[in-house]
């Protein structure tokens, strides 16, 4: 009965915790989930004298966006991430979607995700 209760239990927390993993096609609706995005990096642009926001264009590059990370300085020191060479790596980001609302075009974005693995 105990291997069984244990059991039941793995088995719906695992269901209660999955999280959908979308395409970036996917992004505009799905805005306000907590999701992964996958896809490939086609472009950043890093911070310029005195800016603090930093941004990953998925599958498309600007101005052609679908999709961006939008990733503060100090998040990136303090995740050590590096995207130098990083143009048409798979990446993976966890985070709620969202859209800026002060950008006209209203692209989908998640801002400071929870994990981000590029490969």
């Amino acid at each position: 009965m105990k291997k069984t209760l244990i059991l039941f239990a793995l088995l719906f927390s695992s269901i209660l915790f999955a999280q959908d993993t979308i395409q970036t096609l996917k992004v505009a609706e799905n805005i306000g989930k907590l999701v992964w995005v996958k896809g490939k990096i086609a472009s950043y642009k890093l911070a310029g004298e005195g800016k603090t926001t930093n941004y990953i264009n998925i599958d498309q590059s600007y101005p052609n966006n679908i999709f961006t990370v939008v990733l503060t300085t100090k998040y990136i020191e303090n995740h050590s991430i590096k995207l130098d060479g990083t143009k048409g790596k798979d990446i993976l980001v966890k985070g709620t979607l969202e859209v800026y609302d002060k950008d006209p075009k209203k692209i989908p974005q998640i801002f400071n995700p929870l994990e981000i693995i590029i490969k």
